[in-house]
């Protein structure tokens, strides 16, 4: 019989031998397919923001004495789970998302009554925003670091006024502008920033323009007509450049600085494509949108829209191919989005739950007793919000399949 220690020492022999064939073959794959691989691991990025976010109120749960019975990353059949002490951790098979399954969340809830003092809905109001918040929190976390690493690595991007992309079919193109012209100026208005190019242009649709640009050391003129293109109703003009990127990197020092700042604009237009998405007008854009299979109201394709996993696919392949900087852009950009959009005051969003715990808290204090939220009066809004997400997930998977969106990076 063979000795059990020696037995042991083969088997790990073989491991070894497996996993370094394994590591062999990922890093020669890596080399000859440098932007698949990119695209992957940015890919499987997703499912670790998931479990972070799902981390967060983990830990935080815990942290203030709740009882947490599952941690699961996925919705629908269970695939794979484990029990480490009360916890059960698993996968499920839907990968859009995970949940952290703590008792008593709300009034309907019937939990044992040796378990009531560990419920959700028995605890502090700190601790149930705490908890609540938490999933957020860790999204600007990432973000705030990401920004970090974005600017000491690569930096910011500077204003330019040179032409980076040209796009196909536009009065750019037309005209005879080419990418890596510099633009100088437009009807001899000197012009410093690209911003300033699109001040100029916007209110002058179908006039036709004189920009001056420096191409290989020789100063032209070139006569451009902007092209007519509605912007929430409002008739402006488009030339079609895009502005070719330059970065300056920031010292780690002022960097941190930089970092809240880039965080609070980047902010800023989340809420911002929040609010039109969600107005009246973006509504009604949206739907419209939808029925025309990606297009806006001049057959042009609409940039403002939700984007699902298949366009996220798309995205991250379009992003591993310009640069560490959209990678890290894309990164930011998803981690500030669904932070905000899970502060949204409705269930079953985190931030339906921080509204309950702050109408308790003022009910509570006004009425001199504890009053808690009858959230089975909430429930069709609940039910409401739920068809709204379908039509959200089901519409953009139908425009990324149909109308796939361009390169924005």
């Amino acid at each position: 019989m063979r000795d059990p220690l020696e037995t042991t020492k083969i088997n790990g022999r073989k491991v070894l031998f497996v996993t370094t064939v394994i590591v062999l073959l990922v890093t020669v794959w890596a080399v000859l397919q440098p932007q698949l691989v990119g695209t992957i691991v940015l890919i499987l990025s997703l499912p670790t923001i998931i479990i972070l976010h799902e981390a967060g109120h983990f830990v935080m749960a815990k942290r203030s004495g709740m009882k947490v019975t599952e941690f699961f990353v996925g919705f629908g059949p269970k695939i794979w789970s484990v029990r480490r002490g009360k916890p059960e951790y698993g996968v499920k098979a839907v990968l859009l998302g995970g949940y952290v399954r703590i008792i008593g969340m709300n009034n309907l809830e019937e939990v044992e009554p040796e378990d009531e003092p560990r419920a959700y809905r028995n605890q502090s109001f700190h601790d149930r925003i705490g908890v609540a918040v938490a999933g957020s929190a860790v999204h600007f976390m990432l973000a705030l670091l990401l920004i970090f690493i974005l600017l000491v690595s690569i930096g910011l991007i500077t204003d330019t006024t040179a032409v980076g992309t040209v796009g196909e079919g536009t009065a750019a193109e037309e005209s005879g502008l080419e990418p890596d012209d510099v633009i100088l100026s437009i009807d001899d208005v000197q012009i410093e920033t690209f911003d300033e190019l699109r001040d100029y242009v916007r209110p002058r649709p179908e006039q036709e323009l004189v920009v001056t640009v420096e191409r290989d050391g020789e100063v032209i003129d070139i006569p451009v007509v902007p092209k007519r293109s509605d912007d929430e109703g409002e008739e402006v003009g488009l030339i079609g450049v895009t502005p070719a990127l330059e970065t300056d990197r920031v010292a780690p020092v002022p960097a941190v600085r930089e970092t809240f700042v880039v965080f609070g604009r980047t902010a800023q237009q989340s809420v911002e494509a929040l609010g039109r998405l969600f107005s009246p007008a973006g509504i009604v854009n949206y739907v419209d949108t939808v029925f025309s299979g990606g297009e806006d109201s001049q057959g042009e394709q609409s940039q403002e829209r939700f984007v699902s996993p298949l366009g996220f696919g798309r995205l991250a392949n379009q992003a591993v191919a310009t640069g560490w900087l959209a990678v890290l852009g894309l990164l930011v950009s998803i981690n500030v989005f669904v932070g905000i959009f899970n502060l949204i005051p409705l269930l079953p969003f985190d931030g339906g739950h921080v509204a309950i715990a702050c109408y308790e808290k003022i009910a509570s204090t006004i009425k001199g007793r504890p009053v808690q939220a009858d959230v089975a009066k909430l429930l069709p809004i609940t039910s409401a919000v739920m068809v709204v997400l379908g039509f959200i997930f089901f519409s953009s998977l139908f425009l990324d399949a149909s109308n796939p969106l361009q390169n924005p990076f």
